[in-house]
């Protein structure tokens, strides 16, 4: 089977070579694991695969995310020039309502809009899906839409955009922060995905728990990795 390399240094080798095609990841975690690095990670190594990516953002500006990736030595402005990167804005429009689409920037007026939400994405998922590119998609965060909307319109919300990610094959990450909602809507949310990833910390430093992932033999137990300037890497026993 064909994998989707994760960008992680040290972590495709442990889950045969990568995602499965066209799943979508639960990435469960306290704040500052890593859960925004991973996703970026994610994004920007596809882009240099030649796939494209859509980072859509309900806590912070698109520039923002564009210039915490850039930190990191991810400069998705080539692939932005090129059409293959684009952000989706869905906070900024609540601070600023004078803001607007850039090239590569889509804004939707707020976090609850989410039927433009929808039709932005569904555009875009169309545009590359006839361009023939393999897409990423992250989503950060979901714990930003259940903080403004009812957890059932968001789970109802998120089995219709999940849905239409799988059609065209696209491999997902939806960010939840832990601790922050109640445990059935956790158990809810990973219901619905196809995997699921926690990060945590641990003994001074970090580690990553796999609770399942469809076709793979994930392994057991904690996984240690460090956040560096390159991001996310899998540190070697």
């Amino acid at each position: 089977m064909r994998r989707i390399p994760s960008g992680i240094h040290g972590l495709d080798e442990l889950i045969q070579g990568g995602f499965p095609p066209g799943k979508n990841l639960l990435i469960m975690g306290a704040p500052m694991t890593g859960k925004s690095i991973m996703a970026m990670q994610f994004i920007y190594k596809g882009l240099t695969l030649g796939e494209a990516g859509v980072f859509i953002s309900t806590n912070d500006l698109a520039e923002n995310i564009r210039r915490r990736m850039i930190s990191f030595g991810w400069d998705t402005t080539p692939y932005e020039e090129e059409g293959t990167m684009k952000y989706v804005d869905c906070y900024g429009m609540m601070i600023d309502s004078k803001l607007r689409d850039t090239r590569s920037i889509r804004r939707v007026p707020g976090i609850l809009a989410f039927t433009n939400l929808s039709v932005v994405l569904s555009e875009l998922c169309g545009q590359f899906w006839k361009l023939q590119k393999s897409l990423r998609i992250a989503l950060d965060s979901v714990s930003s839409l259940l903080m403004y909307a009812n957890p059932d319109a968001v789970v109802r919300f998120l089995h219709v955009l999940i849905g239409r990610f799988k059609m065209i094959n696209a491999v997902s990450m939806l960010i939840l922060e832990e601790g922050m909602h109640a445990k059935t809507v956790e158990v809810t949310l990973q219901q619905l995905s196809d995997g699921t990833l926690r990060l945590v910390h641990k003994d001074g430093g970090r580690a990553m728990i796999f609770l399942g992932l469809a076709e793979t033999r994930c392994p057991s137990g904690e996984i240690p990795f460090e956040i560096t300037d390159k991001g996310l890497v899998i540190k070697t026993q």
